[in-house]
């Protein structure tokens, strides 16, 4: 199968992200992730204008992101979705400013934009799987409200973040993220985890499957999949609180 390495990407996401999701929707913060996944763009595209390491780049620049984004109580009054949405506007516009300055700068935008899917290597899953399993170890640490625990939190979303921006892009990265966990959301509070992990897993064949057959984009098809396969589960947990 031509595109086995992009099902196995899909596949560690769908196992992962869903339990990272839940907690985003759990505490209100939906922007963070898309705020840290561009974030970690941003390194990457400093590492290609230095022609140095993009990941370690993008490591750093999030580490960074993650310890200011702490300090921002989940109890606080000032609405942190418009402090993360604002963040993520300034560092689309740093990577964007980064990137013009390289020659073929459009190809670059889209590669941050939807990923390498079909061009992650065997290493690139094995540092994805590792990376995500520590992460979700690390949201058992991650409960409370003080300023530690929401450092353990965010850092759970870098480290599940960064090195699939690399292989499956920022889109990817965050419908995979929230489709699942909000497929499975029942009125205000999070669904049973087996349907958030369920929608993923579907949508991630579903989506392969259409790419490889049907010759479409794989990480816009996978993204496309998971609402599909969400939309009905969505539309039955929300009817059942009615």
């Amino acid at each position: 199968m031509f595109l086995l390495t992009s099902l196995i990407a899909c596949m560690i996401l769908a196992c992962v992200m869903p339990f990272l999701g839940r907690r985003v929707l759990e505490r209100r913060i939906v922007f963070v992730d898309l705020a840290l996944a561009q974030f970690a763009a941003t390194g990457y595209a400093i590492g290609l204008a230095s022609d140095t390491s993009g990941p370690l780049w993008a490591g750093g620049i999030t580490v960074v992101a993650v310890l200011a984004f702490a300090a921002l109580p989940y109890a606080s009054k000032l609405p942190k979705e418009a402090v993360m949405g604002a963040m993520y506007a300034v560092a689309a516009a740093a990577g964007m400013v980064v990137l013009t300055q390289l020659p073929h700068a459009e190809g670059h935008m889209t590669d941050l934009m939807f990923g390498s899917l079909l061009g992650a290597s065997y290493f690139d899953l094995a540092v994805l799987a590792a990376l995500g399993l520590l992460a979700i170890i690390m949201l058992r640490f991650a409960g409370n409200d003080t300023y530690i625990q929401r450092v353990m939190f965010y850092m759970a979303l870098a480290l599940a973040v960064v090195p699939a921006i690399h292989a499956v892009g920022i889109v990817l990265v965050f419908g995979m993220l929230l489709l699942p966990a909000l497929a499975a959301w029942q009125g205000e509070n999070n669904g049973p985890v087996w349907q958030a992990l369920l929608v993923g897993m579907f949508g991630a064949v579903a989506g392969v499957m259409a790419a490889e057959f049907l010759d479409l984009p794989p990480s816009s098809s996978v993204v496309l999949a998971l609402f599909i396969c969400g939309a009905p589960m969505f539309i039955w947990n929300i009817s059942k609180q009615k």
